[in-house]
């Protein structure tokens, strides 16, 4: 009989693949959503991705409401994996600011500090909504699609634009990105 220990690690290497998963598959997603609409067989840019473009990070209030409302949908609509890999990708990007926010005690070990902030970043993940993880999440995917929407000049578009909106969604979803 195998035993299975209370005790999970979650390994650099298992950390790494899941969010390449992200970024290869779950980000690719959003960005095709985001800038074509939930069919993305169409080559006609939303509106949302317009205004995004037009507006950059000074978002009037409807247009912020309408980006975190289609991100609500994008993440009811993912599937367990995809939203496991959603929450690993966000405690990566927030994972400084989670270290310093860290409360421990200070005769901590550092064996015993990471066993212990190691269970708070999987609370994070296991407990998204408990523990604002949804939250940080939502904000740090609203700063990677204005940062994406920013790479382009929407002021002409022509038949070029689709195949350069492709290519930089090809660089964000890349691996080594």
């Amino acid at each position: 009989m195998i035993s299975i220990s209370d005790k999970m690690f979650i390994t650099k290497e298992v950390n790494s693949a899941t969010v390449a998963y992200f970024k290869k598959t779950v980000l690719r997603k959003l960005l095709m959503e985001f800038c074509f609409g939930p069919q993305s067989n169409s080559r006609a840019i939303t509106d949302l991705f317009e205004s995004v473009n037009h507006y950059g990070f000074d978002l009037p209030y409807e247009i912020e409401l309408a980006l975190f409302e289609r991100l609500r949908r994008f993440k009811n609509n993912l599937d367990k994996e995809e939203l496991t890999a959603l929450y690993f990708w966000g405690v990566n990007q927030k994972y400084l600011y989670y270290l310093e926010d860290f409360e421990y005690d200070d005769t901590y070990s550092e064996k015993k500090f990471d066993e212990e902030f190691g269970r708070s970043l999987a609370y994070k993940i296991y407990e998204p909504n408990a523990s604002n993880l949804e939250e940080d999440t939502s904000e740090e995917l609203k700063v990677i699609l204005c940062n994406f929407a920013s790479e382009f000049d929407l002021s002409l578009v022509d038949k070029y634009t689709y195949e350069n909106i492709l290519e930089v969604i090809d660089m964000y979803c890349s691996a080594i990105n």
